[in-house]
């Protein structure tokens, strides 16, 4: 798929899911399969949950008070305000993400919470309008996956140079464990469900040095991906990876047509990736 048609896939199944009505159960049981506890699911706003989660990317950041935050893909809010909490009115959380939609449900939600340490930027993730070393941790959580393959190292220069020396990376992504069937490559669904645009665990190890990482660290979180298809309609779960939902356009509907019946796990998994700019 060229750019273009991944770019106009992306922006209409991510406007279905948060447009869509809030569903707790669902979200908050993909959040919990992926690392998220409930007394974290009770200290944010509930519609900046959308399920759209891969792994836990603040468990790996080591957030203190009066630290920057970068969030690239940042959605509704969900990991922006639990980074605000984390680093306190003394700190500040900036969301970026190129759906003006999800954007609005985010400056929403702060306002419902009184939440006032966030700010939430309109950008593409491949060149963002904020200065060189803002931040001091960079995270992002299942959002890369969706950037084109020939436009993702582009990502890892922006996390960068936007990090201060010193300055830490934590992401959570799927990866490819094996090579992707045609069939799957093509399937518009499955790209924007997060699966069929995954990279390698070595390209990502390429991508990271040639940015100028260092102390990189990626690795396999072990998490059951068919929680995004495999778990039942009544409610609690099984409506979409990444947090596409039973609406139009919808991803899931796409993933269980043609790939109820497939492991995800045989074939991409859930990974961690931290790492560091030196000083």
């Amino acid at each position: 798929m060229d750019s273009n048609t991944i770019a106009k896939a992306v922006e209409e199944r991510y406007t279905a899911s948060v447009s869509a009505p809030p569903n707790p159960s669902y979200t908050n049981a993909v959040a919990q399969a992926f690392g998220y506890s409930a007394s974290d699911l009770c200290t944010i706003p509930s519609e900046s949950n959308l399920g759209l989660s891969c792994g836990n990317p603040l468990a790996l950041a080591n957030l203190h008070n009066g630290e920057t935050v970068i969030d690239l893909g940042c959605g509704a809010g969900f990991d922006c305000f639990l980074a605000a909490r984390k680093v306190g009115e003394g700190g500040t959380v900036l969301g970026v993400d190129m759906n003006e939609t999800m954007l609005a449900k985010a400056r929403l939600n702060a306002t419902k919470a009184g939440v006032y340490n966030t700010t939430f930027l309109l950008s593409r993730i491949t060149a963002i309008n904020l200065n060189d070393a803002t931040a001091d941790i960079v995270i992002s959580n299942c959002v890369i996956n969706l950037v084109p393959h020939n436009e993702k190292r582009l990502v890892f220069g922006e996390m960068f140079r936007l990090l201060k020396p010193g300055g830490r990376l934590a992401v959570s992504d799927i990866l490819t464990k094996r090579e992707l069937s045609e069939e799957m490559k093509r399937d518009v669904a499955l790209y924007v469900g997060c699966v069929a645009g995954a990279s390698t665990k070595e390209e990502y190890e390429v991508w990271l040095e040639e940015a100028g990482f260092g102390e990189v660290m990626i690795v396999d979180a072990g998490v059951d991906l068919n929680v995004y298809t495999r778990t039942g309609d009544e409610g609690v779960a099984g409506e979409g990876c990444c947090g596409s939902r039973k609406t139009a356009a919808s991803v899931i509907e796409g993933m269980k047509t043609e790939f109820r019946d497939v492991d995800l796990n045989q074939w991409a998994g859930s990974f961690k990736i931290f790492a560091v700019k030196g000083v």
